[in-house]
């Protein structure tokens, strides 16, 4: 397959590309910088990164072909210091872009990049808490913060596209961290400034390998967002202790032992065949 993606020189983005040419895919890299710099803001630049551009060979002028698929990596990351407004644009139109520029040239295959933010705990002005445990795709969207929106806002393109038949996976990735990251910022940190978050995460090769997963064609529902988590928590203690002392008013729904996570993940691995395979507590 030739594959479209955005954000390639990103965290995520670069870990999705080396993973689809490992796998013998073709890509295509959108992105700001590098060689070749595509302004995702930009439809007309979007829809010439899409669709190629006449290379020679030895025969005679050939076009390159569309490409079979398109993987969302781009978008701001982390609203911290960025303005409401310019959040909203550059996640929302460079959403847009992509999905418009690929419905146009008859991609059917669609990967976003949407995030677990969009559940509203991780950037609202105020703690919001999280009501029930596990969270999962069922879990209400309670957000107040535009961060939260621009993923929602995300995911409703998806699904419009998706009534135009295109296969659409919305991806709702955790934190995205390496286990070097995972000890740093969660294992070694506080356990109150990760409460929001439910001291959980997501390993950067596994969230792009779910990435690839879903460039799979799917016989069932063309649309589908997916929580993308870890199935243990990034803390040493274990998980019921962590809710009973930074989180009790929150209420369990089903046993979590051990270090289990509360992210339940379930529907990815029915809809993609994802599970989780790694944990950083083996270097």
């Amino acid at each position: 397959m030739r594959i479209w993606v955005s954000g390639a020189r990103g965290k995520l983005g670069a870990e999705v590309c080396r993973q689809l040419v490992a796998a013998g895919h073709q890509v295509v890299e959108a992105d700001r910088i590098g060689p070749d710099p595509v302004d995702l803001m930009d439809r007309e630049a979007v829809a010439r990164s899409m669709a190629g551009s006449a290379a020679e060979s030895t025969t005679g002028a050939t076009a390159e072909p569309a490409v079979d698929a398109v993987v969302h990596c781009a978008g701001i990351a982390s609203p911290e210091g960025i303005e409401p407004v310019e959040l909203f644009e550059a996640n929302g139109i460079s959403t847009f872009n992509a999905l418009e520029e690929a419905w146009k040239l008859g991609v059917r295959t669609v990967v976003l990049a949407s995030s677990g933010s969009i559940y509203g705990t991780a950037w609202s002005p105020e703690e919001i808490g999280t009501p029930s445990v596990p969270v999962d795709e069922d879990t209400e969207l309670r957000y107040v913060d535009p961060y939260a929106l621009t993923k929602d806002a995300l995911e409703r393109m998806g699904q419009m596209y998706a009534r135009r038949g295109v296969q659409v996976t919305a991806l709702r990735f955790h934190w995205i961290l390496t286990p070097a990251e995972v000890r740093e910022y969660i294992a070694d940190a506080p356990p109150e400034e990760n409460r929001r978050n439910l001291w959980g995460y997501v390993d950067l090769a596994e969230a792009a390998r779910a990435c690839v997963l879903s460039l799979q064609p799917r016989t069932h529902a063309r649309y589908a967002a997916l929580l993308i988590a870890a199935e243990d928590t990034g803390r040493h203690e274990p998980t019921l202790e962590l809710l009973a002392r930074h989180a009790p008013e929150t209420q369990l729904r089903t046993d979590l032992p051990a270090h289990t996570s509360l992210y339940n993940c379930t529907q990815a691995a029915k809809t993609i065949t994802w599970t989780h395979h790694s944990t950083w507590r083996h270097p």
